[in-house]
């Protein structure tokens, strides 16, 4: 997309003398959600994007997350300030308007790709995000909301959060299907759980996260322990008890649904969230009314966590273990 003699000239907006530029990263969504990622010397990533969401108020949002981290104790690559010390230059051309950025390269490797989580290590991650909390919650808060945000909007959702993109989707399915009984009893419990959360999230303690703990985000040092993140793209404030219970999910395997009845795919997502879930309040103390909202935050969780959703829903289109998704479903009504 850019020639070697831009992203040269782009280097020297941030007091860089570019000598080498290495394989381009290409993570693009169609012509309005360009993401150009330029290894700069084998020392920094330079990322340019047309995302409108991407503002210099963002990145200063971003910068002071990773002072949070480095807190306690949690690597993150930083930001590298424009001559004007600004973090973010901006420019024209061929009729978009590019934001332009530096990140230094990490000095730690990705968790390596794994076809099925790994709790174990997953727990050791979480351990941080209890941590952040403890130490910052309701401070020098974000006006932008984390991905798991619901009710109050993450900056890529229009007119409704993730969850409820992904509850009506889940709702479309079930009705093409017949399972009208189960629609109607899903959207009111879907209702009804809402409106309590919306009542009670004015008060209840947040905090600013990374927001994305996926293996490709998460570092590792050489004894293959988790020591940093990278990519805050989708960080931002979040309710501290959603971001928990959401961190702390567990992703339904296929294999779930050939073996276990509905009801005890219900049950091993409850276990092993609560396992998770542990992790982050080993050093996070819950108060009372976030304890009682974890019962409301988690049926609309389960209802709508995409992983589950976009599994459930072929499952039910493949019919041979649909019942089972619907034995699923009914406990998580009854819950």
């Amino acid at each position: 997309m850019f020639k070697l003699d831009e992203i040269v000239q782009y280097s020297k907006e941030f007091n860089i003398e570019c000598t080498e530029v290495g394989q381009l990263i290409d993570t693009s969504h169609g012509d309005h959600d360009q993401r150009y990622n330029y290894p700069i010397n084998d020392s920094y990533f330079m990322k340019i994007t047309n995302d409108s969401s991407m503002t210099k108020e963002y990145l200063e949002d971003i910068n002071r997350l990773h002072d949070r981290y480095d807190s306690i104790g949690v690597y993150c690559p930083r930001l590298k300030r424009h001559k004007n010390n600004d973090l973010l230059y901006e420019f024209e051309k061929e009729g978009f308007t590019y934001k332009c950025y530096v990140e230094e390269k990490a000095k730690f490797e990705t968790s390596p790709p794994r076809e099925h989580v790994d709790y174990e290590f997953k727990k050791e991650v979480l351990v941080h995000v209890g941590k952040l909390a403890n130490k910052h919650s309701n401070l020098d808060l974000s006006d932008t909301m984390s991905m798991w945000s619901l009710i109050e909007l993450a900056p890529h959702n229009i007119d409704r959060d993730e969850k409820q993109e992904n509850f009506d989707s889940l709702i479309e399915c079930l009705e093409a299907s017949g399972y009208q009984d189960t629609v109607k009893k899903l959207l009111d419990m879907n209702e009804r759980s809402r409106f309590i959360i919306k009542e009670a999230m004015k008060t209840l303690p947040r905090c600013v996260y990374q927001g994305d703990l996926n293996n490709s985000n998460v570092l590792i040092d050489d004894q293959g322990s988790f020591s940093g993140l990278i990519d805050f793209n989708l960080s931002g404030t979040e309710i501290n008890i959603n971001c928990f219970l959401n961190e702390a999910m567990y992703f339904i395997k296929e294999d779930d649904f050939e073996t276990l009845s509905g009801k005890e795919i219900y049950n091993k997502t409850k276990i092993i969230q609560a396992d998770l879930f542990s992790a982050i309040t080993s050093h996070y103390a819950l108060n009372h009314e976030e304890m009682e909202m974890i019962k409301d935050y988690n049926k609309i969780i389960y209802s709508s966590f995409w992983p589950n959703v976009t599994l459930m829903k072929h499952i039910i289109e493949e019919g041979q273990y649909k019942d089972k998704v619907i034995e699923f479903l009914e406990c998580v009504i009854q819950s």
